[in-house]
């Protein structure tokens, strides 16, 4: 008996790895062999361009970038069924090229310009790093995305952003898109979601400037790099912004010096709910602003919040237009914020086991909380400054207020024209 399930097992493998060779099919196509140099000058958009569309002739597989520098003067179409991969495996700031790396020089000016790679349904891009040359640190110009998707399954893995103006893109209509290991600086707009009609996920991507100012510089460059362009990043970039997508699933995300770091908007398509776990924003002017959500509600947990750039910088905004639901557990406010959260409109908003560690940027008088309408509940959370603490205004409709830990005088002003409930809340005594 054991010597057939020996012998039915390795005809299985037979059939699954061998039978294909000998009858010809090939599933890896290798970039090279199409007449791409991959030497920095020469424009290799057309030879990678003939092996994608060799692999989807063929029915789908993996078009292999080896190490080196493919220019792109235009743009590129990955087919259904076919991967574009390189040899980029984890993430790095000490080169623009190293690995697999894509010089984007097209399009230069086109913000609404074709996308550098654009991926059919079912396609998917890995293991590369996007560079485009000629951006200049003090002649910030518009480009394109870098990378666009629409339909079913598109999927974007291991890819560094150096210097991308705008990041990936996947609207209308699609379903189920996956984003994973993505790192970089990106100068506009990060990654832009709408459209998404089933569940579409966003996993372990992180931007910061110093992807970009870091590369190939010395230590003596670094910081006056940084200096240079974070101020832009923070007056323009807005990094994670959600249209219409029907349970979203992010999980470890975080962005670094921005203007709007996770933004919710109404799209013509509609509006988002999701579930956000672990979600960081630090060092720029707004970490969550929200327009809009579905009514299933933007759950968001374990996120940690800093801002301090900016005009009165405020962790989380919601506009007067929100009335969706917008729930806050387990998160962490802290850095010289002006404010941790400014919340207006006819929505739900809660904070639940939170922690507001500092807040009054320049101002002793601005609340850790400001509640202008809407419906609130604010339940199990930690106020760490002797500071004004909550501002109820005349348009809250109603307010839970219940189970918090306030230090020094508990500070609370409500002048809500609606039902609220204010009780079992405790003071400690302010640090000295």
């Amino acid at each position: 008996m054991i010597v057939q399930r020996t012998a039915l097992m390795t005809l299985a493998l037979f059939f699954l790895f061998a039978a294909p060779l000998i009858a010809g099919e090939k599933t890896s196509f290798n970039v090279m062999e199409f007449g791409a140099k991959a030497d920095g000058a020469a424009d290799d958009g057309p030879a990678i361009q003939k092996a994608l569309d060799a692999a989807a002739a063929a029915g789908g597989g993996e078009v292999l970038l080896p190490a080196g520098k493919f220019r792109i003067a235009d743009s590129l179409a990955v087919p259904a069924g076919v991967t574009l991969s390189g040899v980029w495996q984890s993430p790095h700031q000490e080169d623009q090229v190293w690995g697999t790396a894509l010089l984007a020089v097209g399009h230069r000016g086109e913000e609404d310009g074709p996308s550098l790679i654009r991926l059919a349904p079912s396609a998917a891009v890995k293991g590369l790093t996007i560079y485009y040359p000629e951006q200049k640190l003090g002649d910030i110009q518009p480009y394109p995305w870098a990378i666009e998707g629409t339909g079913l399954h598109g999927s974007v893995i291991d890819v560094t952003l150096v210097n991308a103006y705008q990041g990936i893109k996947f609207g209308a209509p699609h379903e189920l898109h996956y984003i994973r290991n993505v790192f970089g600086c990106v100068l506009r707009r990060g990654i832009f979601i709408d459209g998404c009609t089933d569940i579409g996920r966003i996993e372990n991507v992180h931007f910061n400037p110093n992807y970009w100012t870091r590369a190939k510089v010395p230590d003596s460059e670094r910081q006056h790099n940084m200096n240079a362009l974070v101020p832009y990043l923070n007056e323009h970039a807005e990094i994670f912004i959600f249209g219409r997508t029907d349970w979203e699933y992010v999980l470890n995300t975080f962005a670094f010096g921005f203007d709007k770091c996770y933004k919710f908007i109404k799209t013509k398509n509609g509006a988002c709910n999701g579930n956000f776990l672990g979600i960081g924003a630090d060092g720029g002017h707004h970490a969550l602003w929200a327009e809009a959500s579905q009514h299933p509600g933007l759950l968001i947990t374990n996120g940690e919040f800093v801002t301090f750039e900016g005009k009165e910088p405020t962790e989380i905004m919601t506009t007067e237009d929100f009335d969706g639901v917008l729930q806050l557990t387990n998160c962490a406010f802290w850095g010289p914020a002006h404010r941790n959260a400014v919340i207006q409109g006819k929505g739900f908003v809660s904070f639940h086991q939170c922690n507001f560690n500092a807040w009054g940027k320049n101002d002793d008088k601005a609340e850790s909380l400001r509640i202008e309408g809407g419906s609130v509940s604010i339940s199990s959370n930690n106020f760490n400054q002797s500071k004004p603490h909550i501002f109820l205004g005349p348009k809250v409709t109603s307010a839970v207020i219940m189970g918090n830990t306030f230090t020094g005088e508990k500070r609370i002003e409500n002048q809500s024209q609606g039902e609220v409930e204010i009780g079992l809340n405790v003071s400690r005594p302010a640090k000295k």
